[in-house]
């Protein structure tokens, strides 16, 4: 059996229990009293609706607008400042640890209002809580990866004459880029879940408003049918770090075996 079989046939076996998950959703749905449960086939049907408006992506650019502000903001700040704190600022990194992860222990959903008090609720505002809600992975696994970096890989790389650039781009980030992009991997997924948890508490425009929304008018088939794109889009997103993070860990692998 080739490898291409292989994978469909666990795609197959996969996709019985979410199959099974679906009948039982939609027999559950049109047996109970209406008004209460939407039925799968209504929910998708009344998302291709939203698609076909163009409501729907017009909403999810502006979420992921936000999404992706926030997200390159926290790895312009952490990345750098975890290379910092974890190498050349060792003293700086052990007067600021309990700071750092006082601030990390804060829980994003109740600073929001803070939030919104200083920024409002438009994008600045959601952009800051991605901002918060993401530096902290990518800074703590930073730090962690260049702590942990093997100081006799640096001493042989100097006795071979690299200069300080060849040191950082083939030993330095070679050996921590796996730890970079748990972190980076854990605030994306992170960031996705804050933007629509600050876009329902508060806002005008976005996935998350246009879900609260739906709810505020009784549209059951609409909000399903947005949580259901919700939980695709977030497996999506999950995938598609899952297949970026095998070419960073294969680094690693290599660096261990060496």
């Amino acid at each position: 059996m080739n490898s291409t079989a292989v994978k469909l046939k666990k795609i197959g076996i996969g996709s019985i229990p979410i199959l099974l998950f679906f009948i039982f959703w939609e027999i559950g749905a049109r047996t109970i009293p209406k008004g209460v449960i939407s039925p799968p086939s209504d929910a998708i049907l009344a998302i291709f609706r939203s698609v076909f408006s163009g409501l729907l992506l017009e909403q999810t650019l502006i979420s992921l607008y936000r999404v992706l502000l926030g997200f390159l903001l926290s790895l312009i700040i952490g990345i750098p400042l975890g290379f910092l704190l974890g190498t050349f600022f060792s003293s700086a990194e052990k007067a600021l640890l309990p700071f750092l992860r006082t601030c990390e222990k804060l829980n994003p959903f109740a600073i929001i209002p803070i939030f919104m008090i200083f920024f409002g609720i438009g994008t600045s505002e959601k952009v800051v809580v991605i901002f918060w809600s993401a530096l902290w992975p990518v800074l703590f696994n930073t730090m962690s990866g260049a702590k942990d970096i093997d100081y006799n890989l640096l001493r042989a790389a100097r006795s071979m004459g690299a200069t300080r650039r060849e040191l950082f781009t083939k030993v330095v980030l070679p050996f921590t880029a796996p730890n970079i992009f748990i972190g980076i991997e854990f605030a994306a997924q992170l960031s996705f879940f804050m933007i629509i948890a600050s876009e329902v508490i508060g806002a005008s425009t976005g996935l998350g408003w246009y879900y609260i929304n739906s709810t505020a008018r009784y549209d059951l088939p609409l909000m399903y049918g947005i949580v259901l794109f919700i939980t695709v889009l977030g497996i999506i997103i999950n995938l598609l770090f899952a297949r970026l993070k095998k070419r960073f860990l294969v680094w690693k692998e290599a660096s261990q075996l060496h």
